[in-house]
């Protein structure tokens, strides 16, 4: 509690009663002083005052300081408008995918998916929503630093890298998934139900028929079954 603080240019101690106390008491006996009269206390409060306003401003000019040197490894951030496509870091997931189990790795694992559209953006934060299918359950809201520009491939200069249809999302289990679209059919299969799942970005030609159990808590079931009237 007695020691200066780097950032304020005062002690704990002294911000709170507006003193330091002596670690190693006085061997000098001293008279005991009167009582503190109201000029004495009024004196106190507006010291403590100037103390505490002097600590904010040596603690904005830290703060200054120190994201000043910070950004100098930084490299400039690139703005992005409501509208733009990026693409999304998978380094959390595939650091979550290593730790579900021994001997795990992620070398094949995509380091970005996407792209996604950005619905908001938040400048001021460097932060980002993006238009995220309803099907997921990340939050939608990442940091600058997470995303980068998606740029469409030219067809002429690379016709080889042409993808006419989205790649899948890879969960923190390193599996792939593909986003429903809607349910267009359905069919009995013993006694469970079966429904033909069109998949978003692709052609009719892809629909397959899925199990109940794997559409359960879907959006696209829902408004089938509410389509359908049950």
């Amino acid at each position: 509690m007695n020691t200066v603080n780097a950032s304020t240019g005062f002690t704990p101690f002294q911000l709170k009663s507006n003193f330091s106390p002596r670690l190693i008491p006085s061997l000098i006996n001293r008279e005991p002083s009167s009582l503190p009269t109201n000029v004495d206390v009024l004196r106190m409060v507006q010291e403590m005052e100037i103390n505490l306003m002097e600590a904010k401003d040596n603690l904005l000019t830290a703060k200054i300081s120190q994201a000043h040197h910070a950004n100098k490894s930084r490299a400039p951030e690139k703005p992005y408008a409501v509208g733009d496509k990026v693409l999304l870091t998978t380094v959390h997931r595939r650091w979550e995918y290593m730790q579900k189990k021994d001997g795990r790795v992620t070398k094949f694992m995509p380091r970005f998916d996407g792209p996604y559209t950005i619905a908001k953006a938040h400048p001021a934060t460097s932060s980002y929503t993006l238009d995220l299918p309803e099907s997921s359950s990340i939050f939608p809201t990442f940091h600058a630093s997470q995303l980068q520009p998606f740029h469409p491939n030219d067809n002429i200069l690379f016709p080889h890298r042409q993808h006419d249809q989205p790649g899948p999302i890879i969960t923190p289990d390193g599996e792939e998934e593909y986003f429903v679209d809607s349910i267009v059919d359905e069919q009995k299969r013993g006694r469970s139900w079966q429904y033909l799942v069109q998949w978003s970005g692709y052609g009719p030609e892809a629909d397959l028929w899925r199990p109940a159990v794997e559409m359960k808590d879907t959006v696209a079931l829902d408004k089938w079954l509410t389509n359908r009237g049950d």
